[in-house]
């Protein structure tokens, strides 16, 4: 399974890797790139038209799902994104900073996806491997760091936690049907021996701000899935008490006094029935198609130069960043 590395003492990073362990084998020739784009998604991927537009679909449709679970307005302001699906020989020459090369050979372990925020514009960048995996672990960066410096980053950390990890490894369908995982797919590397310091109960969950450790940061982002679920993944009535909570602590009230005022009941008593776990009977881990699924420019294959060019842009990037 893959693992995300936040930056110590960083409750949301601003720069994640995704990590698997390297399967050794002889690696592909360089292979041709195809180019397609939609508004402010535009896709590179190596191999064929069809991946290209693939995973342009698949983006436009997680940025769908993620502006619809929040509410977003059509205005709240996104950055342009620009996604690359390399082969591996080219993620060797431009995706690794040269300290990520020695940690990989070390550890014999393999980044298999990188989300890097830029001033202008977003990079999600991924190895061209069989499975689903790379992309999946790239969306869930993108969307966890969307909730943490777009629209929402005043929210509460259970929040931005909880909508994240409800997308933590979801499935897409060709016709948009998106199944969640009941369990997130992807978490914070720790060592084998680490454990969290304390379990986030609700009171503990809802007032909580900082984690001491990777350990304590999972055992967060476990629980607001949870919460998540009971609040996105139950009733509409739910989702209306989960969303005004939010609301009211992003503007200071304490649990204690936000949730009378939204559930009807006191802290204790909500504690009580999200622990019993009743509500689960209730939860569907399935969306249907939307009514309307984005649209897909066909994908052009790319010449020689564009290529070089793009490689070099993402090289750039890799090292700037790698640098601060």
């Amino acid at each position: 399974m893959a693992t995300l590395a936040p930056r110590p003492a960083a409750l949301f990073a601003s720069w994640l890797a995704a990590t698997l362990l390297i399967h050794t084998g002889r690696a592909e020739a360089a292979g041709s790139y195809w180019r397609c784009g939609l508004d402010r998604v535009t896709v590179m991927a190596n191999g064929s038209a069809a991946r290209c537009e693939l995973l342009l679909h698949a983006t436009l449709r997680y940025e769908q799902l993620l502006t619809e679970l929040v509410r977003w307005t059509p205005d709240a302001a996104i950055k342009p994104l620009r996604f690359y699906s390399l082969t591996r020989a080219d993620a060797r020459e431009v995706m690794y900073t040269e300290k990520e090369l020695d940690e990989q050979a070390r550890t014999r372990s393999t980044i298999r996806s990188k989300y890097l925020p830029d001033a202008e514009f977003n990079v999600a960048s991924i190895v061209d491997i069989d499975g689903d995996e790379p992309m999946q672990s790239v969306l869930f960066l993108y969307g966890q760091s969307l909730l943490a410096h777009g629209p929402t980053r005043t929210y509460p950390a259970w929040y931005r936690l909880g909508v994240a990890n409800l997308l933590n490894g979801l499935t897409i369908r060709p016709d948009g049907t998106v199944l969640l995982n009941r369990n997130p797919q992807f978490a914070a590397v720790v060592g084998e021996s680490a454990r969290p310091s304390m379990r986030f109960d609700l009171p503990a969950l809802l007032d909580a701000k900082h984690v001491r450790s990777s350990a304590d940061f999972n055992e967060l982002a476990r629980r607001s899935h949870v919460w998540a679920q009971f609040g996105l993944l139950t009733t509409e009535e739910h989702r209306k008490q989960y969303e005004q909570l939010a609301v009211l602590m992003r503007e200071g009230a304490p649990a204690e006094q936000a949730v009378p005022g939204v559930f009807g009941v006191a802290l204790r008593e909500l504690t009580d029935e999200f622990e019993r776990g009743a509500w689960r009977r209730d939860v569907s881990y399935r969306i249907s198609a939307p009514a309307q699924s984005p649209g897909v420019v066909p994908a052009v294959e790319m010449d020689a130069a564009a290529v070089d060019a793009q490689l070099k842009a993402l090289q750039t990037l890799v090292a700037e960043i790698g640098d601060l």
